[in-house]
């Protein structure tokens, strides 16, 4: 005869349970995202709330599953939902607006891109090996991946900008780029960071340095913002030279990318292009991780560098060794209100 034990579970360890549970559905949320954010849904809502039929209309969707993803989107806070199946905006979907000064739609995009997607579900080979998750589905490094389709390259250089606009007021808030004549912005994309600075700055000239697939993009960009006059745009790459003629060299996410040996040619070519120049520095905005174990989104993006282009955030001793390899003393690290910080370093004399 068979029995069935009956099995004590405590309250606590019933709430782990239903926590760990939240946790391993989070891709749902990126998944939903994606969608709401590509139809513009944000932006339909932005002069008041709208039934979902009405929204559903307007993006050629189906109105009973779009209401589903909406629902589930209000649950957690992104949009709100009144009686009647209408939507509104809370503070966080105004941060899916298009226009919205602080908007995140096209990193929110970026990230739940199916290319995205594909990459963080074979984090197992990552952990297996040690290497880049995207080799191993896309057959291809990194970047030629993005930059070899055309569609995850603009979305991958709007995610960048997106990144630059909500950084740029806390980099200028916590770093004084006074001193410095020309600025060098290394593999600066668009340019959005370097024309933030030259806005803050007018005394300062810009040199915008990046692959000839972003160049055109960032020419435009530079003339948008009337800084053409100011701002000099140069192809090139950093692997093979970095041109001198700057008084300070920037990089905002870059070393991140990459794993010590090819983060150590970069630092190298940053420091030739500096040579002569006494007060000559190099600015790296990245994340400083931890050594401890309390939350921090640097330990997030850590694992996006290992699936991604098979890099690595650092901690501050792991930057000091790097740095001191490559020739350069860091001079101080300046926390910003972000997860990143300004690394400064100068040539070692």
């Amino acid at each position: 005869m068979a029995t069935t034990e009956t099995v004590q579970i405590s309250r606590t360890e019933a709430q782990a349970a239903q926590q760990l549970m939240q946790m391993a559905n989070g891709f749902i949320f990126t998944a939903a995202l994606y969608p709401i954010a590509k139809l513009k849904i944000a932006d339909l809502l932005v002069h008041g709330p709208l039934p979902v039929t009405e929204l559903a209309q307007k993006t050629n969707s189906n109105a009973d599953a779009l209401y589903r993803v909406l629902r589930l989107l209000a649950s957690v806070g992104i949009f709100a939902e009144s009686a009647g199946k209408v939507f509104a905006l809370t503070p966080m979907s105004h941060c899916l607006r298009a226009d919205a000064p602080n908007s995140m739609r096209d990193m929110v995009i970026f990230i739940g891109n199916p290319f995205h997607a594909k990459v963080w579900s074979d984090l197992s080979y990552s952990i297996e090996t040690g290497k880049s998750a995207v080799e191993h589905v896309y057959g291809k490094p990194c970047f030629d991946a993005i930059f070899g389709d055309p569609e995850i390259a603009y979305d991958f250089n709007m995610a960048m900008t997106c990144f630059s606009r909500q950084i740029a007021p806390v980099l200028l808030e916590a770093y004084d780029f006074s001193g410095i004549g020309t600025l060098m912005d290394v593999a600066g994309g668009h340019g959005a960071i370097l024309c933030e600075v030259l806005s803050r700055y007018p005394g300062m000239k810009g040199i915008l340095f990046d692959m000839t697939n972003v160049i055109e993009e960032a020419t435009c960009h530079i003339c948008s913002r009337k800084m053409e006059h100011r701002c000099e745009v140069v192809e090139g790459n950093f692997f093979d030279e970095i041109p001198s003629g700057a008084d300070a060299y920037y990089m905002q996410h870059i070393i991140h990318d990459w794993a010590d040996e090819p983060a150590l040619k970069i630092l190298e070519n940053c420091r030739r292009a500096l040579a002569g120049r006494k007060d000559g520095r190099l600015l790296i905005v990245d994340s400083v991780v931890p050594e401890t174990s309390e939350p921090h989104s640097s330990k997030i993006l850590d694992l996006e560098m290992l699936l991604m282009p098979g890099g690595r955030e650092r901690t501050e001793r792991e930057w000091r060794q790097l740095f001191d390899k490559a020739g350069f003393e860091i001079a101080r690290i300046v926390p910003m209100q972000a997860a990143e910080s300004v690394i400064e370093a100068r040539v070692r004399g």
